[in-house]
């Protein structure tokens, strides 16, 4: 990894640039689904940038990774905070052109750093067992597979220190 990764607060105005960003069918092979139009993305990101759910029971941050001095998005990561909890659920996805790069594990370890600062504990994430890119960017957090099994997925954890 060459260039700088930083993580920038989505805008809904980011929806055509991500939309290229998660155009590869091959990132959904294990999480299903397919490629988001410009206008799915648009809808989705309207919601997610209110930054709460409607009953406020939930925090969300919604990030875009970017890289360089131009900021080019090449993923994003989210985390979802229970307003009562000191536990986050994470997620990271990076545009397949630019995986392989240690981008997600960068990424993966600003937004826990930010989640740190917030007074989070504790961070949870669902794995596909066949992932092994995916397992081993939170094995680099520090976080380890547990037995419980959501939809398919592995749980895996880890405190934040």
């Amino acid at each position: 990894m060459t260039e700088t990764v930083a993580l920038r607060t989505l805008r809904v105005t980011d929806a055509a640039e991500m939309a290229v960003v998660l155009a590869h069918p091959d990132l959904y092979r294990y999480t299903g689904g397919e490629p988001p139009s410009e206008a799915d993305l648009e809808r989705l990101y309207a919601i997610q940038t209110r930054g709460r759910s409607a009953d406020g029971a939930e925090e969300w941050l919604n990030d875009i990774v970017v890289i360089g001095d131009d900021q080019r998005a090449v993923g994003f990561v989210q985390a979802t905070l229970p307003t009562d909890q000191r536990t986050a659920e994470i997620s990271w996805v990076i545009g397949h052109p630019w995986q392989r790069r240690g981008y997600a594990g960068r990424a993966v370890q600003l937004l826990a750093d930010s989640l740190r600062t917030r007074g989070v504990t504790q961070v949870i994430a669902h794995i596909h067992p066949d992932h092994v890119a995916s397992q081993r960017v939170a094995e680099r957090l520090g976080m380890s597979p547990t037995d419980v099994v959501v939809d398919g997925e592995t749980r895996w954890t880890a405190p934040l220190a």
